[in-house]
C-alpha cells in the first residue's frame, strides 16, 4: 500500500490537487447558489430561468464532485494525510478538526440537496424545497471551511474572492427575502 500511496504522490502532487479541487468546488458551489437564487426572483424571464437552472444543476453536481476529489485525495497524502475516518466522520480528524467538520458537513448536505433534487417528485415538493434550504448552511460551511483551513487565505486575491463572492450571496439572500419571488418560477417552489 505504501509502494501505491508514494506513486500517486509522484504523479499527482496531492497537496496542490486538494487546494485546487477545493477552490473550484467552491466556486461552483457559489455559482450554483446565485443561479438557483436569481432564478428565482419575479422579474426573470422564462428564457433566462430556463438557462439559469441548467447552469444552477450543473454547477451544483460539478461542484460536489470537486468536493468529494477536495477531501478524498487527502487518503493519498504521505505525509499528514487524513485516514478514511477523519475523511468522513465530521470532528473526527486529529488535528484543526473544527474546520475539517465544517467542510465535510458541507459537503453532506450538498450531497443531501443533490440526490433530493433529483428525486424531487418521489418526496413532493414541501419536502423537497425544506431539504433546499439546507443549500445556504451548506454554502456557509463551505465558506468558513475555506476560510479557515485554506492555506490560500495567506494571498490578497484569494481573500477577495471570499469576501466577493460571500457578499454577493448575503445581498440576494436579502434581496430575495425582501423582494419576494414568482412563486409559479421559483426554483425553491417548484
Amino acid at each position: 500500500m505504501d509502494r501505491f500511496l508514494a506513486t500517486v504522490s509522484d504523479v499527482l502532487p496531492i497537496w496542490n490537487t486538494t487546494r485546487a479541487a477545493g477552490l473550484t468546488s467552491y466556486v461552483l458551489l457559489f455559482v450554483s447558489m446565485v443561479a438557483g437564487m436569481l432564478q428565482s426572483f419575479s422579474w426573470m424571464t422564462p428564457s433566462g430561468r430556463k438557462t439559469l437552472n441548467i447552469l444552477h444543476q450543473s454547477s451544483g453536481w460539478f461542484g460536489l464532485l470537486f468536493g468529494m476529489v477536495h477531501g478524498f485525495v487527502l487518503f493519498f497524502a504521505q505525509e499528514k494525510g487524513l485516514s478514511l475516518k477523519e475523511i468522513f466522520v465530521p470532528f473526527a480528524a486529529h488535528t484543526r478538526s473544527l474546520q475539517i467538520g465544517l467542510g465535510i458537513i458541507a459537503l453532506y448536505m450538498v450531497i443531501l440537496v443533490m440526490v433530493t433534487s433529483d428525486w424531487m417528485k418521489q418526496f413532493g415538493r414541501k419536502v423537497w424545497r425544506s431539504i433546499h434550504y439546507l443549500s445556504f448552511p451548506a454554502y456557509l460551511f463551505a465558506l468558513a471551511h475555506g476560510v479557515l483551513l485554506g492555506p490560500d487565505t495567506q494571498y490578497r486575491e484569494i481573500v477577495i474572492m471570499y469576501v466577493v463572492t460571500a457578499g454577493i450571496v448575503v445581498i440576494l439572500f436579502v434581496l430575495r427575502m425582501t423582494q419576494g419571488t414568482s412563486r409559479k418560477h421559483a426554483s425553491f417552489a417548484k
